[in-house]
């Protein structure tokens, strides 16, 4: 058998006579479990409580059964206030800053550019807690959360009853809503409270049953209210609370207002704002209320499915002991909860109108949260909406948009302050609500390339959508980005090649030797080449500023290229200061490879090998989030299986909290969402033009499948599914009208599909869900112009035609033919083998009955491409019918090169067969450089020959009709042909044949 990774099987023609569906869609994964469950509260700690959220407020529920907690969250709830944070002058300290870098005197550059820094920045503030006081206790307990109805639980026994307590955040009516019930009458007796640990407040009783909460944090005002609703017994007005005595039933709606309007208006009436939500959400009941709300989070969370095996015994385990036995047990279905969770993270944090997820989401508890719980921009809130387009979240999304191109007022101002331009704007490595855009935190501090990086998000959206009106309300804020690096970097003189860098800047929190501050750092360079060349392709696009345009493509030209150092490794700065040893977090300079496309396995594989030996010593131990992003970076080397390392290497206690925060530690939850893009990952890639189906499949993950992901070029892969490690069934629906460009392992499909298409794919990547032609009787059938198959694999024989081989046992595939009369047949396969073992070909109809069996005979084949014909006599009924092909045997089996199906006692079959069938395609070599094929079809019939280039993109086309001889078509005669290897795709009928040629 010849290499499979040669490339056939690229796009199928059909004829227009319909066919009954042979392969059926893979329906969504069967449901797994997605619920998070405990058998005891999570007493005072924060990683133990269950998060809700709607993306304007978070809870965090911990479920305790005598005095119930839920931390409250609201997204604009921040210290400080407008205002930016920007060093007087720091332009005046850069001719001198830059001068100390190029002549490496890193001592004064450190000191300069430590002095453009403060250490201004807010930081996200908790709300305080709504406290449930119940007075009891409990047996019987049980708390989880349900990923698929976005709704936390408690249940308990009591006194002989049994308490439930619901819990959910609406984002329709923006409220939160918790449900107490008991199965006996008028056991529901409670208390409710807010309180909150900021100094500034008050607590008041609205009427008998509310409560509200007002409190001041410097700028912020805000307000949290609540009402309760019960069905039977007494709400009274407690001192500072609400009490509920003798109830059936009650429910709990609050809101938190402020008096946030955007960053530089702090204007608006919390109290009022939400007034105006109880007062509208009060007017509906608890059952419309969850109604809205599971609507609502369902069409999102619905979208997307995995099955990746068979649950291990743990499955049904509490959560927190899945956790801690994964690295035993290896639970695939622990993967699908964890994966599953990330995506309800995204949904529960970040919605239209709210802000972006910060370094904790929307849930913090504390008043001086770790790293503020702020927006990181030299990766982690990059990362955490990595996987918002993939995992067919876009509108999550929003919020992140509307953050970028709020930025760029106050960007623009830190870019005349601290870097003398009035184009283009900048964010250095943090940001808050107030949109703050200076350095802070030193010297390290002062990096140059948080808008170069936001600013790839809403490219890479209209990437995913085509979407042309959004690409036009956000160009501005690209070209602002690219802008700024044009009016801001400057010819370095160390390498003599006077390339543009960045100066002064760093390697995102690493150091050289003891310094941070560098010059052109391999990151920065590689952000920046995707500033320029974004808002090149989105200025074409939109046929706009041809003159910047030229501008941007000169400068793209003078950056530094990627360069590998003396270990091997891709080097991390612009000089070759890479330590082998060091294990840092961060691998900035590898985001030419994730999330850039800049280096790949296919297009830069030096570069790509470089990048896999500076992983490999900085080695798999690192903090949580830097473990995801590993994740998605060995995937895009399309190493499966250590992706999958990374992947167990995260699921440990040391790494994910027992409600599956991720770990830094302490919790961030980039980590989480990174996880979930880098799985996304494993299973689809659609960077550079070219969807890669099952690109890093990890060996543990042999059969599955998934649904619902999104892939570049407004494609959606409605269902993907997989079998001992192959390909089984593909399908895909287009939004857009495009050339579809699909590959896997090495095997290239180029299909133009138009908006609201659906297409189905094999393993092999034949499509199969055009109308195919039944062959008339007698004739010749090629064994790859199946109609269906499972199992083989179609690749070149030693002349470069196609066959069927790689076929195991059970493996089939099946032929639509029409038979003219009833009667006897004989059936003749060329075939080959390279095996010692006889195996079996047998065939059968469309309801399974036998035929008749062929065997394969090892003492008259003695290889894969020997080729020898054996036959059998069939009798067949008239009419259009489904025959299939079933091959049995050990290891593998046979090659099948075709087959003739002819009247038994018939001589002159193989004549008529070869004249209705006949598409005989042979290379022609030519002098010039140029390809050329001489195409021979029945007088009168016409063909399309496309020739394709290795990226199953169209180069050119010929079109003919067939005369008596054969016919020549002749690609590049002009000259106008590029040196290199191409696939010519011909086609006649329903006829196919494709070769691999090379212009020299």
């Amino acid at each position: 058998m010849f290499s499979r990774n040669l490339l056939f099987g690229l796009g199928l023609s059909f004829a227009t006579l319909a066919i009954p569906a042979f392969v059926a869609p893979v329906a969504a994964a069967p449901t797994t479990s997605h619920v998070l469950w405990y058998n005891s509260d999570a007493g005072t700690t924060f990683t133990n409580a269950l998060p809700i959220g709607n993306g304007y407020m978070g809870g965090m529920v911990y479920g305790g059964v005598s005095k119930d907690v839920i931390n409250l969250n609201e997204g604009t709830v921040w210290n400080s206030g407008p205002g930016s944070n920007n060093v007087s002058n720091g332009y005046s300290k850069m001719a001198e800053i830059r001068s100390s870098l190029f002549s490496g005197n890193y001592d004064r550059a450190e000191q300069l550019t430590g002095q453009l820094s403060t250490y201004d920045i807010a930081k996200f503030q908790p709300v305080g807690d709504l406290v449930l006081d119940f007075g009891h206790t409990g047996t019987d307990y049980r708390r989880e959360l349900d990923l698929e109805t976005a709704i936390a639980k408690t249940t308990y026994t009591s006194g002989g009853v049994k308490y439930t307590r619901e819990y959910f955040a609406n984002y329709p009516d923006n409220v939160i809503v918790i449900r107490i019930s008991a199965d006996a009458t008028g056991k529901v007796n409670f208390s409710a409270s807010l309180t909150t640990p900021h100094t500034n407040k008050s607590v008041k009783n609205v009427g008998s049953d509310g409560l509200t909460l007002d409190a001041t944090i410097n700028s912020i005002k805000f307000q949290t209210r609540f009402v309760v609703k019960a069905d039977g017994g007494k709400v009274s007005a407690g001192y500072n609370s609400v009490k509920v005595e003798g109830a059936n039933s009650a429910y709990i709606i609050l809101n938190t207002g402020t008096n946030f309007v955007s960053f530089d208006n702090v204007s608006a009436n919390a109290g009022e704002r939400a007034a105006a939500a109880i007062d509208a959400a009060s007017k509906k009941t608890f059952d419309q209320l969850k109604a809205a709300h599971l609507k609502d989070y369902q069409e999102l969370y619905n979208r997307v499915r995995l099955n990746l095996g068979t649950p291990a015994s743990d499955a049904g385990d509490i959560t927190s002991s899945r956790v801690k036995n994964f690295n035993t047990t290896d639970d695939p279905s622990f993967v699908e909860l964890y994966y599953q969770f990330g995506r309800y993270l995204m949904i529960s944090s970040s919605r239209k109108g709210g802000q972006p997820a910060n370094l904790q989401g929307i849930w913090n508890n504390e008043m001086n949260p770790s790293w503020g719980s702020k927006y990181t921009t030299n990766i982690n809130l990059e990362m955490n909406y990595w996987m918002v387009e993939s995992a067919n979240l876009q509108e999550c999304g929003v919020p992140l948009f509307d953050k970028i191109k709020a930025l760029v007022t106050q960007g623009s101002k830190t870019a005349k302050t601290i870097w003398g331009t009035d184009k283009g704007w900048v964010v250095h490595h943090n940001t808050d609500l107030w949109n703050r855009t200076g350095p802070v935190d030193g010297s390290w501090g002062v990096w140059p390339s948080g808008a170069g990086w936001l600013s790839t998000h809403l490219w890479e959206h209209y990437l995913f959508t085509g979407d042309k009106q959004f690409l036009k309300d956000a160009y501005s804020t690209m070209k602002g980005a690219a802008e700024f690096y044009l009016s801001t970097m400057v010819e370095e003189p160390k390498s003599g090649k006077k390339y543009l860098v960045t100066a002064p800047s760093d390697s995102p929190e690493n150091t050289h030797g003891k310094y941070n501050v560098c010059f052109g750092p391999t990151m920065d360079n590689q952000i920046a080449r995707d500033a320029f060349n974004n808002a090149i392709e989105a200025s074409k696009i939109l046929g706009v500023d041809e003159d910047l345009r030229a501008e941007f493509e000169a400068a793209v030209k003078r950056l530094p290229p990627n360069q590998i150092g003396k270990y091997g490794q891709l080097m991390e700065w612009f000089e070759d200061w890479d330590d082998p040893r060091s294990d840092h977090r961060h691998v900035s300079h590898l985001y030419g490879l994730f999330p850039s496309a800049q280096i790949s396995v296919d297009g830069t594989a030096k570069e790509a090998e470089a990048a896999k030996t500076t992983l490999t010593q900085r080695g798999d131990n690192a903090t949580g989030w830097s473990l995801a992003w590993k994740i998605n970076l060995w995937a895009r080397l399309q190493d499966g299986d250590h992706a999958y390392k990374l992947v167990r290497n995260l699921l440990t206690p040391d790494r994910t909290y027992n409600n599956l925060f991720d770990a830094h530690p302490p919790f961030q939850i980039d980590g989480n969402f990174g996880a979930v893009s880098g799985i996304n990952e494993m299973f689809i890639q659609s960077q550079g033009g070219k969807l890669r189906v099952l690109p890093a499949l990890p060996s543990k993950w042999s059969s599955g499948s998934v649904a619902g992901l999104k892939a570049r070029g407004g494609v959606t892969v409605d269902s993907m599914a997989w079998n001992n490690g192959k390909l089984t069934y593909l399908g895909l629906s287009a939004t857009n009208k495009d050339n579809l460009v699909i590959e896997y392992k090495g095997n290239i499909v180029n299909t133009n599909t138009m908006a609201g298409g659906k297409y189905e794919f094999d393993g092999n990547l034949k499509l199969t869900n055009e109308p195919f032609e039944a062959v008339k009787l007698p004739a010749k059938i090629e064994a790859e112009d199946y109609v269906a198959m499972d199992g083989v694999v179609i690749e070149p024989d030693e002349s470069g035609e196609p066959n069927i081989g790689w076929i195991e046992d059970g493996d089939w595939t099946e032929y639509f033919v029409k038979v003219p009369t009833a009667g006897k047949y004989t059936l003749k396969v060329r075939l080959a083998s390279g095996s010692e073992e006889k195996s079996t070909l047998t065939v059968s109809d469309a309801s399974g009955k036998s035929l008749g069996t062929i065997t394969v005979d090892p003492e008259k084949t003695d290889g894969w491409n020997d080729w020898y014909e054996e036959s059998t006599e069939i009798e067949l009924p008239a009419g259009e019918q489904t025959i299939r092909f079933t091959y049995n045997g050990t290891g593998f089996l046979m090659n099948v090169d075709n087959f003739s199906i002819e009247e038994a006692g018939s001589a002159a079959v193989a004549a008529t067969a070869a004249k209705i069938n006949s598409l005989e395609v042979t290379r022609v070599p030519m002098a010039r450089a140029s390809v050329a094929l001489m195409v021979k079809v029945p007088a009168g019939e016409s063909y399309t020959v496309r020739l394709l280039d290795m990226d199953g993109r169209q180069v050119a086309i010929s079109r003919g009709v067939g005369s008596v001889g054969s016919n020549l078509v002749e690609f590049g005669a002009a000259g106008d042909l590029p040196r290199g290897s191409y696939i010519a795709v011909v086609r006649s009928g329903s006829r196919q044949r494709t070769l691999r040629l090379s212009a020299f």
